[in-house]
């Protein structure tokens, strides 16, 4: 049922840089944030975006609706699953199994992301799809507490909303990022080209991703 059918435990080099190679190509906003993240955080990110990106994608990937909480389910039962010593049946999930582990992220936290993106699907409102949590979670991956939440809360959505083409303009200003999060949340600045309609080349996205991260001002 899932994009891959391989097994998979401790997960070699070259299969983290395949996961790696993979975030970059579907979701390069946040691949960009997560390389400054230490190797263990940014693993952990980097899988957390995938699954975003697996859930995210089946209102694309399933045309018939009727398939779609059999996908979503799939997820469910494969994310509980990793509570067990058995190996993962993918490279993805056997990540996440390793920042589990590792007290990173919690089954809940992602099982959250699912039920969100199955609200918002089910309710054909793409506001609703939770990308003030997916922030949240990769933030807590980076440190247990920063105090920004409020400001996650704020930014997250509207972000999402210029990913998504929308004409909302530049959004909230909120205070400087904590410098612990700044990994999980840099690519949040990108929204000031987005708001004017500029997406800017590969260079200079990667130098407004930077700013965010040495200044925390997104």
């Amino acid at each position: 049922m899932g994009p891959m059918n391989q097994t998979a435990s401790n997960l070699s080099t070259e299969k983290w840089k395949d996961l790696d190679q993979r975030l970059q190509r579907v979701d390069e906003d946040r691949w960009l944030s997560s390389r400054y993240a230490a190797l263990k955080d940014r693993r952990a990110l980097t899988c957390l975006y995938l699954l975003n990106y697996e859930l995210a994608r089946i209102r694309l990937a399933v045309t018939e609706a009727g398939l779609r909480p059999i996908r979503f389910q799939w997820w469910r039962e494969n994310l509980e699953s990793l509570a067990t010593e058995g190996p993962a049946k993918l490279d993805l999930l056997a990540g996440l199994k390793q920042a589990i582990q590792s007290e990173q992220v919690s089954i809940p936290s992602l099982q959250l992301l699912v039920d969100g993106h199955e609200r918002a699907l089910e309710q054909g409102d793409r506001s609703l799809e939770p990308e003030a949590h997916l922030a949240a979670t990769a933030a807590r991956i980076l440190v247990p507490a920063h105090g920004w939440r409020d400001a996650i809360d704020q930014v997250a959505p509207h972000v999402a909303a210029l990913r998504r083409g929308e004409k909302v303009g530049f959004g909230p200003v909120v205070s400087k990022a904590p410098t612990q999060i700044r990994p999980a949340i840099a690519h949040f600045r990108l929204r000031r080209p987005m708001a004017k309609s500029d997406r800017r080349n590969g260079f200079a996205r990667r130098v407004c991703v930077m700013l965010g991260v040495q200044t925390g001002r997104v």
